[in-house]
């Protein structure tokens, strides 16, 4: 009698254990799976779930900070990369400068959306103002003004 219940016992032992160690299937692992193939020079990346069964992953890759969003499957759903005017792609840089001319470039963001255009929004500031401007497929809208002091 107390071999079987020493037995029940360690068999559910083993099976609590088991229940939180992602497997192979799990959103975590799959997650993980595509982000090395995709980012295989990512540095300092840490993982963190999010309530609703998200995960993200923060990363530096070519000395950009980026984020990776996967859905609860573990399939990938966007990227966000913030960075300076040294990072931007020429082709933005160009065409934002072509009718910002007189500004400088303080800060960009990136987002690239599964089966969406990669989008800039660029701060673009003067003596006066600063300017956000969203570049997507060539195409260039200014969407918001401040003033500053």
């Amino acid at each position: 009698m107390k071999k079987l219940l020493f037995t029940s016992i360690m068999v559910i032992v083993v099976l609590l254990a088991g229940a939180n160690v992602p497997g192979d299937n799990s959103p975590e692992t799959k997650a993980f799976k595509n982000f090395s193939k995709t980012y295989r020079d990512a540095s300092d990346v840490k993982w963190d779930m999010l309530r609703d069964g998200r995960v993200v992953c923060r990363f530096v890759q070519n000395g950009v900070m980026k984020r990776a969003i996967y859905n609860g499957n573990g399939g990938w759903v966007m990227t966000i990369a913030g960075y300076t005017e040294e990072h931007l792609p020429k082709d933005v840089w160009r065409q934002v400068h072509s009718v910002y001319y007189d500004f400088s470039i303080l800060y960009a963001s990136e987002i690239n959306i599964s089966g969406n255009p990669v989008a800039y929004l660029v701060q673009v500031r003067d003596k006066r103002t600063i300017r956000i401007v969203r570049v997507v497929d060539g195409e260039m809208e200014e969407i918001q003004e401040i003033e500053t002091l």
